[in-house]
């Protein structure tokens, strides 16, 4: 049997070859993270509601591992629900509450032979670029604890970096899986709009996926996930690719578009300036050619738009949920943001709300346009480090505010892929002197996710990043 201690030196499908070869059990396996969060979660507080004894019998029932994921362990973010277990989505308002069914897409993790170990950690409703609840406290990045591993799904990218888990769910409605993927150093992939159900909020802006250590763990995950829900609105990719299969094949010689000047809004810190241009001279390396374009964008105008549509829909969000556990949401159940979003919501006028749709239904429609003469965009991830823990939980300023600085000084890229629907990633692509991970970021054309999964894998056979984790129990060891 494989060694434990070398498991962690495998991605999850290499995990999973050990045990379709009997080297080692399901059982075991559930064990070896069992006891990994149990060791590492007190110091990170990645994983906010466990379930080891559900996964411990499942993993006993399991007779067969036949399946492209099935019998690997794994984590869901807390803002899906799983039958029978606790479903906070990081908030005081639904701190009791046991979800009656599961999430379609939780549905289709537990089809895949997923064994679920527990939830993990989320802002309060998803609505922050880091992970710092009330309810549950701050998770800290398992490679410098004073800082965030971003948001919304900071406790699973803490947990699959830090090697609590093998990969784990996430979900994105302007980021939430690239941003933690950028601050965890890991490899985070927002799938085109349709490929998979998405809910009604948000104004669809919302999908679901996952973070992992390797892209071809992120396209197997993909393969089980892929298909659109029953009666949506857009078009279904679900029969173009078997991502997996695929992955590894050289992606054509693209034209690849980026430009990262500053101006006056948008800055970015020198680590991220060093980033794209060593990412620049890879992506010439790699036979690709590069142009200095990208959209025009007006992104204090684009940023309060957006916003004005998140705040809306949040706060139908905060309503419905309200309705669901039988509280009304006040000032006394919610955090100043979350109660800063109800009002907002419903002091906004029907005639703002569709003033702010329109305008970013035409700009989205600009940008999927601009890909006609280019197959990528290339942009930072964050335009910063990942931001110390505390920075964003400033009392003093209104909800607006606070969503518009996020998104102009932190991700000013990241909601572009969830106005327009296009697939995008964050790729680890850089290492700072103090050992934070940077991550590159990438569009690619609404429904071509297989071309973007191909230059990620093409990236990560250039320039490796997996090494990189064996840092980090001794970060979090030395950080106790």
């Amino acid at each position: 049997m494989k060694a434990f201690n070398d498991l962690l030196q495998l991605d999850a499908l290499g995990q999973k070859t050990l045990l379709d070869q009997k080297e080692l059990s399901v059982l075991e396996l559930t064990d070896f993270y069992i006891d990994r969060i149990e060791t590492y979660n007190p110091t990170l507080n990645a994983v906010v509601t466990k379930s080891f004894e559900l996964g411990r019998e499942q993993a006993k029932k399991m007779t067969t591992t036949k399946g492209k994921v099935k019998g690997l362990p794994f984590l869901i973010k807390d803002l899906n629900a799983v039958k029978g277990i606790r479903q906070t989505s990081g908030s005081r308002m639904l701190k009791d509450f046991i979800a009656p069914d599961n999430d379609v897409i939780v549905d289709r993790f537990e089809h895949a032979g997923l064994i679920f170990l527990g939830k993990t950690n989320t802002p309060e409703l998803g609505f922050l670029p880091t992970t710092e609840p009330l309810l549950f406290g701050a998770t800290k990045n398992p490679w410098d604890l004073e800082r965030s591993p971003g948001g919304s799904s900071g406790g699973s990218a803490a947990a699959v970096a830090a090697g609590l888990i093998p990969f784990a769910h996430a979900n994105d409605g302007g980021g939430s899986i690239r941003i933690p993927a950028s601050a965890c150093g890991l490899f985070g992939f927002k799938p085109s709009r349709g490929r998979m159900p998405y809910p009604a909020y948000m104004n669809h802006f919302s999908i679901n996926h996952a973070l992992t250590r390797s892209v071809r763990d992120s396209a197997a995950l993909l393969d089980i996930l892929n298909g659109a829900g029953d009666h949506q609105l857009y078009p279904s990719f679900a029969s173009q690719n078997n991502f997996l299969e695929r992955v590894h094949e050289t992606p054509r010689k693209l034209k690849i578009a980026v430009q990262y000047q500053e101006d006056e809004t948008i800055h970015f810190d020198s680590e991220t300036r060093n980033n794209m241009e060593n990412t620049v001279q890879l992506m010439k390396e790699l036979g690709h050619e590069v142009v200095e374009e990208m959209p025009v964008i007006d992104f204090p105008e684009l940023a309060k738009h957006f916003i004005k549509i998140w705040m809306g829909s949040g706060s139908t969000i905060i309503k419905h949920t309200g309705l669901m556990v039988g509280h009304e949401p006040s000032y006394q159940n919610l955090e100043p943001l979350t109660y800063d979003i109800l009002k907002y919501g419903q002091d906004l006028s029907a005639l703002e709300y569709e003033e702010s749709r329109v305008y970013i239904q035409k700009e989205a429609q600009k940008i999927l346009a601009f890909f006609q003469d280019v197959d990528v965009w290339m942009t930072p991830t964050m335009n910063q480090l990942p931001t110390k823990l505390g920075k964003d939980t400033d009392p003093a300023k209104d909800g607006f505010q606070q969503m518009m600085d996020n998104m102009l000084d932190y991700n000013p890229f990241m909601p572009i892929a969830n106005a327009t629907g296009q697939p995008a990633m964050s790729v680890p692509t850089h290492w700072t002197n103090d050992g934070l991970p940077v991550g590159t970021h990438f569009f690619g054309r609404l429904g071509e996710d297989q071309l973007l999964l191909q230059l990620a894998s093409q990236i990560e056979r250039e320039k490796p990043w997996f090494h990189n984790y064996r840092k980090i129990s001794d970060i979090i060891l030395g950080g106790r």
